[in-house]
């Protein structure tokens, strides 16, 4: 039952059933399953939240954000603490609150901040969820734990892929992961740049053997866009550690000429060997890189990165200058200093 409080919405008590949080989860999904729970529907737990336009038709289709008021009434209904839904719900913190002091909500049509995919089935369902949405930074998701890889697709056949069938994927992935972790943002903007350049050649041999047969073990589809970053993820690891290696060694000498240069372009194209590829094509994208990473920003007076002991040492890898505005919110996609989108089919890379 609604009654009016201070900014005009409220229940009167509590709901008497509670759900548990999944990691990262999205508030919409959150809601959608702490409604279902109660025998309510989102639009009636909505309607106890504040004004707004048109509830989402499912927790993957949209986020749900809410004002400060309408965050305090979702705390008096799920009888937790403010700070605790805020940790639990990424929707729910800093900017994205909807400014104002009126209890309201929106569900805009792409989330302001990250992208919506399915989570991890292994861990929904030590959650107690049949099904859950998450807020990822890229339009998959890989859950180490459990080797599964999920995304933004509505299907539920299948609404995920088990990688156990491939090894040298989830092997890849931890390498990305501890790349990305021991390096920061430059570390990411190498792992940017990677994607673009193993999507480069992904769109001109998509069904490569060594492709296809990652695919066929997975049960995906031959040469589909929705699982080309699964299957190429040990191609993009090898061309990480090459950009990787590479801008090291800028950053401890002046190795950085174009000696250095054509030894990443041959690097590349033994990398991009088992797909076929000539040496012209396969350094093409690797060429374009290079051109892009000339110019550097000055280091950072003592920067040190992790050693593999625990300590710090000094061999940190350039940033060069195409990644000095990097939004460190944006996907991997928007991160590359590479100018073509290769997941997009609509394009021409």
């Amino acid at each position: 039952m609604r009654v009016e409080g201070r900014a005009g919405w409220g229940v009167s008590r509590p709901w008497p059933l509670a759900v548990r949080f999944v990691a990262e989860e999205s508030t919409g999904s959150f809601l959608v399953r702490w409604a279902a729970a109660n025998g309510r529907t989102l639009g009636d737990l909505l309607e106890d939240l504040g004004e707004g336009g048109q509830p989402p038709a499912d927790p993957g289709s949209a986020e749900v954000y809410l004002s400060r008021p309408a965050l305090a009434w979702l705390a008096a209904m799920t009888g937790r603490a403010v700070p605790v839904l805020r940790r639990a719900l990424p929707g729910l913190r800093g900017p994205l609150l909807l400014p104002g002091e009126d209890a309201r909500w929106h569900c805009p049509w792409t989330p302001a901040a990250g992208v919506l995919v399915r989570a991890c089935p292994c861990c929904a369902g030590a959650r107690g969820a049949a099904d859950a949405w998450v807020l990822a930074r890229d339009p998959w998701r890989v859950c180490l734990r459990h080797r599964r890889w999920t995304d933004g697709a509505r299907a539920r056949d299948p609404g995920w892929y088990d990688l156990r069938a491939v090894p040298e994927a989830v092997a890849a992935w931890r390498g990305l992961e501890r790349l990305e972790r021991r390096f920061g943002p430059t570390g990411v903007a190498l792992v940017a740049d990677a994607f673009a350049v193993a999507g480069w050649w992904w769109r001109r041999v998509p069904q490569a053997r060594v492709w296809a047969d990652r695919e066929r073990r997975v049960g995906a589809g031959p040469g589909a866009v929705r699982t080309a970053a699964l299957v190429m993820a040990p191609e993009v690891y090898a061309v990480a550690r090459l950009l990787l290696r590479h801008e090291r060694a800028r950053g401890l000498t002046d190795h950085g000429g174009a000696g250095a240069g054509a030894e990443l372009l041959a690097a590349a194209w033994v990398s991009a060997g088992p797909l076929g590829l000539s040496a012209a094509v396969a350094q093409q994208p690797v060429a374009e890189w290079l051109a892009r990473h000339h110019r550097t920003l000055p280091p950072v007076p003592g920067e040190r990165v992790p050693g593999r002991g625990g300590g710090m040492h000094r061999s940190a890898p350039v940033r060069a200058v195409a990644h000095e505005r990097d939004d460190p919110r944006a996907c991997l996609d928007d991160r590359t200093c590479l100018p073509w989108c290769w997941g997009d089919l609509r394009t021409r890379v």
